[in-house]
């Protein structure tokens, strides 16, 4: 949720662009990871740090950085296992709180109930080409799954057949509910990509209990804490106790958020993707603790 995958390569562009000598990173409050990964995409950085307090989620990180992504992961997970498992503090917990959470919120389960029966078979015919599905999902849905989109190795190149199948011969509604379903395969295939997790440094700690000690005129700390003024902020963090956190650090600070009162960095623009229908823009601000050379608007 809040999802910074879109703007990763602009932030970390500007942050390489003010701080020539930043050799060490730190994303301490990570979530999905896409500013961490994103900083191991550039060779500059000697050492990623991230760090994570939901507990699931950093476990899934271990998993991939050990295992890669395997066959459990594509395991289709009902509404009732979904909601077994969502809080535990397990790999498992942690793939299904996001990956099969609605907008990635990790309390809501991806599909309604209307909508889940017609899912359910589409995974299994692109995950495990399995042929009840296919008759399973032609009746509900009227579509024929021809076999010849079934004969790539690849789970993702099976899904981008079918998806084109769909998008040609369904309805416009039809079409859009089961790209939905593919879109999350397509998680899983981001994931496979991680490549670089050996590299990376991970602890499941509060903000303020993450160990730096590397030189401060070589070190970035970035953070992307719950939205201010929101119930998830107040259950996880205190507003005064983060500030006077950033206040009394020697290090440098970025804070991805709407307010914070420190110097606006730049300004960012984007549109949410809470659901596959909302396109209303929003404009995240990026602030800093120390005076920065360039200042701009990020689109």
């Amino acid at each position: 949720m809040g999802s910074k995958r879109k703007l990763s390569k602009k932030i970390i562009d500007l942050i390489i662009e003010n701080n020539p000598h930043a050799a060490h990173f730190y994303d301490l409050f990570g979530g999905g990871g896409a500013m961490s990964f994103q900083a191991l995409k550039r060779r500059r950085f000697k050492s990623v740090h991230y760090n994570e307090l939901n507990t699931g989620v950093v476990e899934l990180l271990k998993k991939i950085r050990t295992d890669g992504v395997t066959d459990e992961f594509y395991e289709w997970i009902d509404r009732e296992k979904f909601h077994e498992l969502k809080n535990e503090p397990t790999w498992k917990g942690g793939l299904v709180a996001t990956c099969w959470s609605f907008g990635n919120n990790s309390k809501n389960y991806l599909f309604s109930k209307e909508n889940e029966a017609i899912k359910k078979p589409l995974h299994n015919i692109i995950v495990n080409r399995c042929e009840d599905s296919i008759n399973e999902f032609y009746e509900l849905s009227g579509l024929l799954v021809e076999p010849h989109l079934l004969r790539k190795d690849k789970i993702q190149d099976r899904r981008l057949d079918v998806m084109n199948f769909i998008k040609k011969n369904s309805s416009d509604r039809i079409g859009l509910q089961q790209l939905q379903q593919l879109e999350r395969l397509q998680q899983l295939e981001q994931l496979e990509r991680l490549q670089q997790l050996q590299q990376l440094e991970i602890t499941n700690l509060s903000y303020e209990d993450v160990e730096i000690k590397t030189p401060i005129e070589s070190t970035i700390i970035y953070l992307d804490p719950p939205y201010f003024n929101t119930a998830k902020y107040q259950e996880i963090i205190c507003h005064d106790t983060l500030y006077d956190w950033i206040t009394n650090s020697p290090y440098k600070i970025y804070i991805s958020s709407y307010d914070m009162p420190f110097e606006v960095v730049a300004e960012l623009e984007h549109r949410s993707t809470l659901s596959a229908t909302a396109n209303n823009k929003v404009v995240e601000k990026l602030f800093c603790n120390q005076k920065e050379k360039h200042l701009g608007r990020l689109f």
